[in-house]
């Protein structure tokens, strides 16, 4: 039977307060703290007060979590029809706080069918579906075809096929020579294996490249404003830039013959040795963009640095030429800023030269999707955002989802991208403004932990979590309604020593910064107070990419990746649990391999010998123990 453990009672008022129906709440909620609890126990606080269901708004950000989400209120709300009368006026108090009356038994009672039954029901949903649900509404004032589909992600990879296609087909067509150009400036910088990187980053960035692009005025040929920002001249090209160095400033041809002979004559031969090479070979180059990097090496470090005269120019040499030294700091300088310019100018090319690229694939990519009535997972959300910004329809269409929302839950609100709380926020817009036409009172709640974002690369901002706290706080309160921000840190899940060494790993504040913005130091604390835990630091593996060869015929060393080379640790380490028969401390049983239901099972045939330089109790992080 599973031990139960004692709620901190600081731990049982926060979570109260959290759900508390009345009060607006931001909830920070460390790993295992019971944020989907507080969350269920909110909306059947809701529910039990009287707010009809579909006047309910909760979102998600995974489907999953929908689901975990819905399975727990409707879980509850059906188990309250089975309990006899003391049994249910128990859990009520509990949840409520108060003694329910009359009245209230019989709603708990016909929650669980009111929720089943209510036109529009409980809204539990991701917020892609939710966006969905509203451009289905909504077809005509978000000027999308009213049949659209959602793009699955397998006819998303043919139509982006097909895009590239036509776009390859276009660089070599007649007329497209802006995009000919961009075509060749990328193969040549990255080969074919960084244009195909550059192409997948720009379908996965497409919305935000799309808005750069439409800000900066990008024609689709040179991006001129991105060359005029850096003070690049029309006209200006990589030989003039390179020109404008020579002659070399105080080391003309005729000093740099006299310092080559001087050097020679005195057996200078820190000069003979690293400038003097070089330097000649680039005084002899006609052509100034193949001089420059000549005149580089020649006179400057690897680092890119100027020698230090004192220690390169022997005093024979200098007595010989008494203003090289000057001369020489001189001509370094000016060969380091034009190598810092042209270097400059041609990642601005390259830059000009993706945004051609991209400007067309997105362009040809929107359009096949139009053609074919489909919209994809971005669209869902900046379709959303853009009809309810805009001046004309925005209000109109606010106006209509005002009247059938009073409140919103917001889970896992992390991962939330700016976009997706612009959603938010358009909804939450009438919240807290004015008298509201209805005598309920409107409430926003979100829940989450900078911490523990994961989705960063699908647009999430954890910084947003903290932003929208402090609008949604002022809002509030300036509308003279109650605002709670709440932290929960006590661990239902984890142990004490576990816990204790994240805090350790992220106690100074340069460290925490990296996670989260909330100035004060990170405290976990564990409600299984006398659980053992136990960390292992092992040797960081590192990040090393794995070479793929330019034949495609070659196999690809995929076992040396460092993942692959992690799993195998792993599994390792575990198989060495098992077959030494290691005890677990504090439950006095040997490790065994089990389902999550209990079921023994053998380890899987990969699992081989290991060879640990010591005995571990386990591998963990601040969610597990």
């Amino acid at each position: 039977m599973k031990k139960l453990y004692p709620i901190p009672s600081g731990t049982a008022e926060s979570q109260a307060r959290a759900s508390d129906p009345h009060t607006s709440a931001w909830v920070s909620a460390n790993a295992g703290s019971g944020k989907t609890h507080v969350l269920a126990q909110r909306v059947i606080r809701l529910l039990l007060r009287g707010t009809d269901p579909s006047k309910i708004l909760c979102l998600t950000y995974t489907r999953a979590a929908a689901a975990n989400m819905s399975n727990r209120v409707f879980s509850t709300l059906s188990e309250w029809t089975a309990l006899p009368d003391a049994g249910l006026a128990q859990k009520i108090a509990a949840l409520d706080g108060r003694v329910p009356d009359l009245s209230t038994m019989r709603r708990a009672r016909r929650l669980f069918a009111e929720a089943l039954e209510t036109p529009g029901g409980l809204k539990i949903q991701t917020i892609h579906a939710f966006c969905e649900s509203v451009l289905h509404q909504f077809p005509l004032e978000a000027n999308i075809a009213a049949h659209f589909e959602l793009l699955d992600p397998q006819m998303e990879q043919a139509l982006l096929a097909q895009a590239r296609r036509d776009m390859i087909t276009g660089a070599s067509a007649p007329g497209g020579a802006g995009l000919t150009e961009a075509f060749a400036t990328v193969l040549e910088r990255g080969g074919e294996k960084g244009l195909d990187d550059l192409l997948s980053e720009i379908m996965r960035k497409r919305d935000g490249l799309r808005g750069f692009i439409d800000a900066i005025g990008g024609d689709g040929r040179n991006f001129r404003s991105l060359f005029d920002e850096f003070g690049f001249a029309a006209g200006e090209t990589a030989a003039s830039i390179a020109s404008a160095l020579w002659p070399l400033p105080d080391f003309e041809p005729a000093y740099f013959e006299a310092f080559v002979r001087v050097a020679e004559a005195t057996d200078a031969r820190a000069v003979l040795n690293n400038i003097v090479p070089y330097a000649a070979l680039g005084f002899a180059e006609s052509d100034p963009v193949r001089r420059l990097p000549l005149l580089s090496k020649g006179f400057l470090r690897s680092d890119g640095d100027p020698y230090d005269p004192v220690k390169t120019f022997k005093k024979a040499l200098v007595d010989r030429l008494p203003d090289l030294p000057e001369r020489y700091e001189a001509a370094a300088s000016a060969i380091a800023r034009t190598v810092d310019r042209l270097a400059l100018f041609r990642m601005l090319e390259g830059t000009a030269a993706a945004l051609t690229v991209a400007d067309w694939l997105i362009a040809r990519y929107e359009h096949l999707k139009r053609g074919r009535g489909f919209l994809d997972f971005n669209d869902l959300i900046t379709r959303t955002v853009n009809l309810l910004s805009r001046t004309d329809a925005g209000p109109w269409v606010q106006y209509k989802l005002d009247q059938g929302i009073d409140h919103i839950l917001l889970d896992e609100a992390q991962d939330t991208s700016p976009d997706q709380w612009e959603v938010v926020k358009r909804l939450a817009e009438e919240f807290f403004a004015g008298e509201s036409a209805r005598a309920a009172r409107r409430t926003i709640f979100a829940v989450g932990d900078e911490k523990q974002s994961i989705y960063s690369f699908q647009g999430a901002a954890p910084d947003s979590f903290h932003e929208s706290r402090q609008l949604f706080a002022r809002r509030v309160r300036e509308a003279e309604t109650s605002f709670a921000d709440l932290k929960l840190t006590w661990s239902f899940r984890s142990t004490g020593d576990v816990l204790a060494a994240v805090d350790r790993v992220f106690a100074t504040p340069e460290v925490r910064r990296g996670i989260s913005n909330d100035p004060d130091p990170l405290d976990h604390k564990a409600i299984r107070n006398d659980a053992p835990g136990y960390v292992e630091v092992w040797p960081s593996i590192g990040a090393d990419v794995v070479e793929e060869p330019d034949d495609w015929t070659l196999p690809v060393n995929h076992v040396s990746a460092p993942a692959v080379r992690l799993a195998e640790q792993i599994a390792d380490t575990v198989k060495n649990w098992i077959d030494s028969g290691e005890i677990i401390e504090g439950k006095g049983r040997p490790r065994r391999a089990r389902g999550r239901r209990g079921g023994v099972r053998h380890p899987p045939p990969f699992l081989h010998p290991p060879s640990r330089p010591r005995q571990g109790k386990g591998i963990t992080g601040p969610g597990g123990a």
